[in-house]
């Protein structure tokens, strides 16, 4: 099985995307690439019964910038580090940011249990939720 318990139990993706439609070998990708998004959707303290799940309040980093980057670059890496095993030897890499758009972006680089590595961009912003996409190096 690649992809993870929660898609095998719905038959889909947090998209919507049926797990069939899905090749069998970039299932766990967007499994884990899925739970990411969970998790940094998801305000820490939200659960009670997981405390330090999820990111701390976007919108107080906000204010603490340009310090609050670091914090939030922090938080991540921490967070996935605990939360998605299925990544191991994480590294969190802020770009410059779009301050004027309210935006921080971030590239996530980490290695599958295989040893293959993994990179990943997430955006955050005032006005939309996060997202994880495959990053891919600009030209």
């Amino acid at each position: 099985m690649k992809q993870g318990l929660f898609e095998s139990l719905t038959g889909e993706f947090h998209d919507g995307t049926p797990i069939d439609e899905v090749p069998e070998s970039h299932r766990q990708l967007k499994s884990i690439m899925d739970h990411l998004t969970r998790i940094f959707n998801t305000r820490r303290g939200s659960i009670p019964h997981l405390v330090d799940y999820g990111l701390p309040d976007i919108s107080e980093l906000y204010r603490k910038l340009p310090e609050g980057m670091e914090e939030l670059r922090a938080a991540i890496r921490k967070t996935i580090e605990k939360y998605e095993p299925r990544i191991t030897n994480t590294k969190v890499l802020s770009l410059d940011s779009e301050e004027r758009d309210a935006r921080l972006i971030f590239i996530l680089s980490a290695e599958l249990r295989n040893g293959k590595q993994v990179r990943f961009q997430t955006t955050f912003s005032a006005s939309e939720p996060s997202k994880i996409i495959p990053w891919k190096k600009p030209q």
